[in-house]
């Protein structure tokens, strides 16, 4: 960390400590729904009749933040990058405050729809401030560290979280359940507001020179940009249909499965992340052996056995094993993939493309979610895992006719 810009060193505290809060209250969130009666209660939508209400609730924030992404990157380029970050962490803030303090099906809609736009401001504003803040020769290793801090304070966040409820419980003298969940929710809202903290610092000494601000995108290049950033599309997008069907239950999974406690579910989530974040800081030396696309396809690929075995894994701990070889393998280049496609795109363009990545990274949850837990009720875990394995072999598949065939010609 020494080498890199001060700007930078601030936006990495600020990306570990919001993301430290959002995992202890994503480790919680679905078995928060589970306990108020949620995965038993449905919702009529027009045209579509009755849907699961947790299904519901993990796809709306996708559907919200795909709404408002073209409004979300116009405003990120008059606000600008640092004032973007700031707006999406109070957003996030507001949305667990929000579930803590009402936990009523109307609210937590609000907070889910809330929590998109958000998560928005976040995606389409850390690359292309990175790539600001940073020299062509650290950027590989800006971007790696960037993802490695992320997955591990996640994993930090499970392992500390884990606890919580337990501890919300004994020391408040809440009952165990949901009371002591929304507790925890009121914590994670905290520290998630905490993050703006870096961002208000000055970003560097005084009468330093500031990167220039680049001049906003026209509607025409935005549109030729969006079209021009397909080939970088396809991928995560078949990577996120693949992940909306399981990886957002993968808690209910153990839980169910395996019986694991509130406490095991915050040590296994913190070893996974753990372990991804271990395995993402090695994407730069992989890169350089491998090329960038090379380390992508062949982590991503051997991702996919493992997943599998997770399926099947007849124990916990056999299931955990392979849960951190999976995860560490499917993660450990994506940061590798938004450098490589950040450095292919013009600086005022970056913005839209790095959304557009991030929101295909997202949009299989629009309506995963919901597939998945009609499919669990009727028929359980088993098809999702055959399911995410061949989306997920399909992207490898996209990401080697895109782009790692026509280098090697």
């Amino acid at each position: 960390m020494p080498s890199l810009t001060r700007p930078a060193r601030r936006y990495l505290f600020h990306a570990a400590l919001l993301t430290f809060g959002l995992a202890i209250s994503g480790l919680f969130y679905n078995l928060l729904l589970v306990e108020l009666g949620y995965d038993r209660r449905g919702i009529r939508l027009p045209l579509i009749g009755e849907t699961p209400l947790l299904g519901m609730l993990n796809s709306l924030p996708v559907l919200a933040a795909a709404l408002g992404s073209l409004p979300i990157w116009w405003a990120v380029q008059r606000i600008g990058l640092g004032l973007a970050l700031i707006a999406g962490a109070l957003l996030h803030a507001a949305a667990l405050l929000g579930v803590a303090l009402w936990p009523a099906p109307a609210p937590l809609l609000l907070c889910a729809a809330l929590s998109g736009p958000a998560s928005v401001l976040f995606q389409v504003s850390a690359a292309p401030f990175m790539m600001r803040h940073s020299r062509p020769a650290e950027r590989d290793t800006l971007f790696a560290l960037n993802g490695a801090l992320i997955i591990g304070a996640a994993g930090l966040g499970n392992l500390i979280g884990g606890p919580f409820p337990g501890l919300a419980a004994g020391i408040l003298g809440l009952p165990a359940g949901a009371p002591a969940y929304r507790a925890t929710f009121a914590v994670a809202a905290t520290l998630v507001a905490l993050a703006i903290l870096p961002l208000l610092l000055p970003a560097e000494p005084a009468g330093a020179p500031r990167p220039a601000e680049p001049a906003p995108i026209s509607a025409s290049a935005l549109l030729r940009a969006a079209f021009g950033a397909w080939p970088f599309i396809l991928s995560p997008l078949l990577i996120s249909f693949g992940a909306a069907l399981l990886i957002p239950f993968l808690n209910l999974y153990f839980r169910q499965r395996y019986d694991a406690s509130d406490t095991a579910l915050g040590i296994i989530f913190a070893a996974i992340g753990v372990a991804t974040g271990t395995a993402t800081l090695l994407g730069p030396w992989l890169s350089r052996r491998l090329g960038r696309i090379g380390s992508v396809v062949l982590t991503q690929a051997l991702a996919i056995p493992c997943l599998l075995l997770l399926g099947m894994a007849p124990t916990l701990w056999l299931a955990v094993t392979v849960a951190l070889a999976r995860g560490a393998l499917m993660n450990l280049a994506i940061p590798i993939y938004d450098a490589y496609a950040m450095e292919r795109t013009p600086e005022a363009a970056r913005p839209v493309v790095i959304g557009l990545i991030k929101g295909a990274f997202s949009t299989g949850y629009i309506i995963g979610p919901t597939v998945s837990a009609i499919v669990q009720q009727r028929y359980g875990f088993g098809p999702l895992f055959v399911a995410t394995a061949c989306l997920y072999a399909c992207a490898v598949v996209a990401n080697t006719l895109l782009f790692l065939r026509p280098r090697r010609r």
